[in-house]
């Protein structure tokens, strides 16, 4: 589906009725949006994991500003505010007073945005594998940060310094997930890379946008405590993308934030652990969807 909003066309898509059987009556579900990473990617991959989420919950997926099946935008106008901006639109357009923000990695990135923007709307964050900022943030020295450089191999790692050099082509592109995706998961669930990331797309457009453009200013660490709406950051232990420092950061900044870490898991922990993330995203959905 497809909504004209903020001078572009976004896409999205539902998974799960917005009502259930309950008592004796049909109650409403509770809204997640799901918000993919990248930037420069599509929703696609959250499906594999995040879907389980439709029983207990109406998850509604958005395609970026500029990404995936949404229309081509001005990258002058491809800004995190922005794309928060389009988040609390949607929501207005679709009727949705109140959702649960569920961001991953750089979808992080915008959820808190929103949050901040648009404080109404939030009923909670849900950070899975994001982080705060792209300053360094310092290791704790009894348990250091996972690096790709402690698993991968000379070749992925020649790959994957080109991209982050700044060739940031299509081809240098699919050649990194291609070597690398696999080491985004933990090493017991390399497997599953294949069967989580097919069904995105990459426009790569936003991503050397997001890559030279939005990533080298990104920082939010001063502005943690200015969010109000109930906060969980979810990471995983193999995590070298976005780290576990970088949520136990998100953790100690926003007030009253939970820290749930996924001890079998890298940057994909609704695949990677799917029952302890559904478990662990119920459960903070049902104790924040009655808030006010």
């Amino acid at each position: 589906m497809h909504a004209k909003i903020n001078g572009t066309t976004i896409y999205f898509d539902v998974e799960g009725a917005g009502l259930r059987q309950g008592h004796g009556k049909l109650d409403e579900k509770p809204v997640i949006v799901a918000l993919h990473g990248g930037l420069g990617l599509d929703h696609g991959y959250l499906r594999h994991g995040v879907g389980a989420l439709r029983d207990d919950a109406q998850v509604i997926y958005v395609d970026m500003r500029g990404q995936g099946r949404s229309a081509r935008a001005d990258l002058a106008t491809c800004s995190l505010e922005q794309m928060a901006d389009d988040v609390a639109a949607l929501c207005e357009l679709l009727s949705i007073d109140r959702a649960f923000l569920l961001g991953h990695s750089a979808g992080g990135f915008v959820a808190m945005h929103a949050a901040l923007r648009h404080p109404a709307l939030v009923a909670g964050l849900m950070l899975c594998g994001s982080s705060p900022t792209v300053r360094p943030l310092l290791d704790d020295p009894n348990d250091p940060a996972p690096t790709l450089a402690g698993r991968a191999g000379a070749q992925e790692l020649a790959v994957a310094t080109r991209l982050f050099s700044g060739e940031v082509t299509l081809e240098s592109v699919n050649a990194f997930f291609a070597a690398v995706g696999p080491y985004y998961l933990a090493p017991a669930n390399m497997h599953l890379f294949e069967q989580v990331f097919k069904p995105t797309t990459i426009t790569i457009e936003m991503m050397q946008h997001f890559m030279g453009k939005i990533a080298p200013t990104y920082d939010l660490l001063r502005d943690l405590e200015r969010i109000k709406a109930p906060t969980i950051a979810m990471v995983g232990r193999h995590d070298w993308v976005c780290p576990p420092r970088a949520s136990r950061a998100i953790a100690r900044g926003i007030p009253g934030a939970q820290l749930v870490e996924f001890n079998e898991s890298g940057h994909f922990v609704f695949s990677e652990e799917p029952a302890k993330f559904r478990d662990t995203v119920t459960d903070f959905v049902t104790q924040h969807c009655a808030r006010p």
